[in-house]
């Protein structure tokens, strides 16, 4: 005979509500306590299988006293602020890298952060103007189609286009220095009547370079000139020493050589053997600058390019 609910004896229906309630009291513990718990869990398993599988894969010892003495090794040869190592050598390189302008800088704004904030769009056409004149009295004729600037030229960070005029004196003040001769553009007419031939003196736009997507300044610039020369092997090669000869440093990063085969350029060696000593030269050659932090605050641009090493 089935006895209903109601017909239960009370403690009997007590009793069954109350098992009721363990059940469900159960399952929401087990649904927002116990489930996270255990999934985390399980993660953490599986992520220690991964590392303990990594671990056994790779070459570093498992053991972490011969870890620790590994660590402390290396970083001792890495260095740190008090001691020296590669990260001092490292920035000390790049110190010198950057250093080619300091003195003028210093000597014509007092510091660097200074450089950034007052260089002015008259100041650029007065250094413009300069090296223009010195141009042509060595015989050098710009044309602002081949030279990429002018002195109407105009960009936001005035202290580029100071350093870009600097970086094109310098290289050619180099080249005629040891004997080479600035090439003419022979398709290329300039001055007041278009009565010389342009120089093949070029530059090029600036790279900017950043440690982090997000950087709103860059850590380092580049402006690299272009500049086609005429000469002798000797003269080329003393030429690329002195480029990189402290405290100058402008590295050539692209080099395009051809060699004059007429009979005036011909040479013989002490053996009777004949070659051809005349050169002419297409090189890239760029100055660096490195913004310190506190110039940096001065300097920000919202966006600029990543690019890689080499590029």
């Amino acid at each position: 005979m089935t006895h209903r609910y109601q017909d239960w004896p009370s403690p009997c229906r007590n009793l069954l509500m109350t098992a009721f309630a363990a059940v469900i009291a159960a399952i929401f513990v087990y649904l927002v306590l116990l489930q996270p718990k255990w999934k985390i869990l399980q993660e953490t398993r599986d992520d220690f299988t991964r590392t303990e599988k990594k671990l056994k894969e790779s070459p570093w010892p498992r053991d972490s006293e011969r870890l620790q003495t590994m660590l402390a090794n290396y970083q001792k040869i890495i260095g740190n602020n008090k001691q020296s190592g590669l990260k001092n050598y490292s920035d000390e390189i790049l110190k010198q890298a950057t250093s080619l302008f300091n003195d003028k800088i210093n000597n014509e704004y007092g510091n660097a952060a200074l450089f950034i904030n007052k260089a002015s769009q008259i100041e650029y056409k007065d250094q413009y103007d300069r090296m223009h004149s010195t141009f042509q009295n060595q015989k050098l004729y710009l044309d602002q189609f081949i030279f990429g600037m002018d002195e109407s030229t105009v960009e936001p960070d005035k202290f580029k286009m100071l350093l870009k005029v600097w970086t094109a004196e310098k290289l050619v003040s180099l080249a005629l220095e040891h004997q080479l001769k600035i090439c003419e553009d022979r398709t290329v007419k300039t001055g007041s009547h278009n009565q010389y031939y342009a120089a093949k003196i070029s530059v090029l736009p600036e790279r900017s370079y950043l440690l982090d997507e997000k950087d709103k300044a860059p850590y380092l610039l580049e402006f690299p000139v272009r500049l086609t020369v005429r000469g002798s092997m000797e003269n080329f090669l003393a030429f690329t020493a002195a480029m990189q000869s402290a405290p100058v440093f402008l590295p050539m990063i692209q080099m395009e050589m051809l060699t004059d085969t007429s009979p005036a350029s011909r040479v013989s060696d002490e053996e009777g053997n004949m070659y051809f000593n005349q050169l002419e030269v297409t090189v890239v050659c760029s100055s660096f600058y490195r913004p310190t932090t506190e110039q940096s605050k001065a300097y920000r641009k919202q966006s600029l390019p990543i690019l890689p090493p080499g590029a």
